[in-house]
C-alpha cells in the first residue's frame, strides 16, 4: 500500500474490480430509468437540446445557422417558429443527428438518444470512480472520495437526457482522471486519456472547454518543468487544445463571440424578466452578487418544488464541502510556494484557479446580461461539472496533510456522509 502522500499511480487495492463495476452498473441502471420516465419539459433545457439535433436532421447542415434554430413543441415535437435560445457548437447536435433516428418521425427517437447520453454518463461516472479509487488507500477514503461525486443531484438529474452538459462531464472526469494519474507515476497512456478528455469538453460547451483547459495546460507545463514529461509531450497536448477549440474559432469567424448572443437567449432573458416583474428595475453589483451566490447554492438542490425550512437548511452540508475542498486547494498551493509539492497539489491548484476564473467570467457574464434585460437566474453549479473531481482531489490534498486520528477520520466520514445526507435531507433522492 502506497504512502497518503504517494497516492497510487493505478486504482488502489482497497476496492474489488467486481464493487467497482457493480457502481457502475447502478449508475447506468439509473440513466436508463430516468430515460424512461423523464418529462421533456421539465428540467435542464432538453426541448431546447432535442430541438438543436432535430434542426440539424430536418435541415442537412451539420453546421446550422445558431440565429435561426427553433424550438420544438415539446408535447408532439413538431418544429416551431420560436426561437431555440442554445449557443453552443454544433458537434455533439451533430453526432447525435447522425447516431439517432428522426426525431418527431420515429418512436423512440428520443429515446434512443437519451440512451446514447446515458453511456456517455456512465463512462464519466466509471472515470470518477478510477479517480476516487486512485485516491485511496482504505476502504473508508473510497467511499469519502467516491460518493460525493457519484451522487451528485445536478449529474443524477441530466443522465438520462439529451444535454451537452453530459458531454462536458465525460471530457472531464476522463482529464482529471488522466492527469492523477500522470501526476502519482502512471505511464504516457495517462496522456491520452487526459487530452482526449479535453476534446470531448471543447467539443461539448465553451464553459468545459475553459475549465478543463485551464486544468490540463497548466499541470502539464508544470509536469514538463519538472522533467515529469519530456517536452516533445507538449505538441500532442497543443495538438488537442487546437482542435478542442476550433469550433469557437469558427463560431468568432462567424459571429464576432465563442458565444454568440442569438435572437432565442435575448428573448428568453426579456420575457423571463418581464413575467417576473424584474425589467424596470436594475440590481447594483453587491446586490446581485448575493443574489448571484444565494441561486448558486439553491441550486444544488435540482428539483422544482419549494424548499422547506429542513431542505435550505441542508444546502450547508455541499457548501461545507465546498469549502473543505477549497482549504484542501489552499494548503495544496502553500505547499508548492514552500517547495513541498504532494503529487496532487498542482492538480488542486489548476483545477480550483480554473474555476474561480471561469466563475469570475460567469459573474461578469451574467451581470452584463442583467443590466441589458433584467434577467437574474443565470447562476448554475452544472456549469461547472466537469471539474467536480476537483472538490475531491482538493480534499484528498487536505487530508494528506493531516495526521492519523479523530480530525483526519472525522474529514473522511463527513466527506462520506454528507451526499447521502444531503439527499434524504435535502429532498433530491430519485431526481
Amino acid at each position: 500500500m502506497a504512502s497518503r502522500e504517494g497516492f497510487a499511480p493505478e486504482a488502489a487495492p482497497v476496492m474489488g474490480r467486481g464493487l467497482l463495476i457493480l457502481l457502475v452498473l447502478l449508475l447506468g441502471f439509473g440513466g436508463v430509468v430516468n430515460a424512461l420516465r423523464k418529462d421533456i419539459a421539465k428540467g435542464f433545457d432538453e426541448v431546447a437540446h432535442v430541438s438543436y439535433v432535430a434542426q440539424i436532421q430536418r435541415d442537412g447542415a451539420s453546421w446550422p445557422d445558431l440565429r435561426a434554430l427553433r424550438l420544438l413543441d415539446p408535447a408532439s415535437l413538431a418544429p416551431t417558429d420560436a426561437p431555440n435560445y442554445l449557443n453552443h457548437p454544433p458537434p455533439y447536435y451533430a453526432a447525435l443527428a447522425r447516431i439517432g433516428p428522426a426525431i418527431g418521425a420515429e418512436p423512440g427517437a428520443l429515446l434512443i438518444l437519451r440512451l446514447v447520453n446515458v453511456a456517455l454518463t456512465t463512462v464519466a461516472f466509471a472515470a470518477l470512480l478510477l479517480l476516487a479509487a486512485g485516491l485511496a488507500h482504505s476502504r473508508l477514503e473510497f467511499w469519502a472520495y467516491a460518493l460525493p461525486l457519484v451522487t451528485i443531484p445536478i449529474a443524477l438529474a441530466l443522465n438520462g437526457a439529451v444535454n451537452n452538459d453530459n458531454l462536458a462531464i465525460l471530457g472531464g472526469a476522463l482529464a482529471l482522471l488522466g492527469l492523477q494519474r500522470l501526476l502519482c507515476g502512471g505511464g504516457r497512456a495517462w496522456l491520452t486519456c487526459a487530452l482526449a478528455g479535453l476534446v470531448a469538453a471543447g467539443l461539448a460547451k465553451f464553459t468545459a472547454l475553459l475549465l478543463v483547459g485551464g486544468c490540463v495546460g497548466p499541470t502539464l507545463l508544470w509536469l514538463v518543468a519538472r522533467s515529469r514529461l519530456p517536452t516533445t509531450a507538449l505538441l500532442p497536448a497543443t495538438l488537442a487544445l487546437a482542435l478542442a477549440a476550433a469550433p469557437y474559432a469558427v463560431l468568432v469567424a462567424q459571429y464576432g463571440s465563442p458565444v454568440p448572443e442569438v435572437p432565442g437567449h435575448l428573448a428568453m432573458m426579456r420575457d423571463g424578466a418581464r413575467e417576473a416583474g424584474w425589467d424596470g428595475t436594475r440590481l447594483g453589483l453587491p446586490a446581485y452578487l448575493l443574489t448571484f451566490a444565494a441561486l448558486f447554492a439553491s441550486q444544488f438542490r435540482p428539483v422544482l418544488t419549494e424548499p422547506n425550512a429542513v431542505e435550505t437548511a441542508s444546502l450547508v452540508l455541499p457548501l461545507v464541502l465546498m469549502g473543505l475542498s477549497l482549504a484542501g486547494g489552499a494548503v495544496a498551493l502553500m505547499r508548492l510556494r514552500a517547495g513541498r509539492a504532494q503529487p496532487l497539489d498542482p492538480l488542486a491548484v489548476a483545477g480550483w484557479g480554473a474555476i474561480g476564473l471561469v466563475l469570475a467570467a460567469h459573474i461578469r457574464f451574467s451581470y452584463l446580461n442583467h443590466l441589458a434585460t433584467g434577467w437574474r437566474l443565470d447562476a448554475y453549479p452544472r456549469y461547472y461539472l466537469p471539474l467536480a473531481g476537483i472538490t475531491v482531489i482538493a480534499c484528498a490534498c487536505l487530508a494528506a496533510g493531516l495526521p492519523e486520528g479523530r480530525v483526519r477520520r472525522g474529514l473522511l466520514v463527513f466527506l462520506a456522509a454528507s451526499p447521502l445526507a444531503f439527499g434524504l435531507l435535502g429532498g433530491t433522492l430519485g431526481v
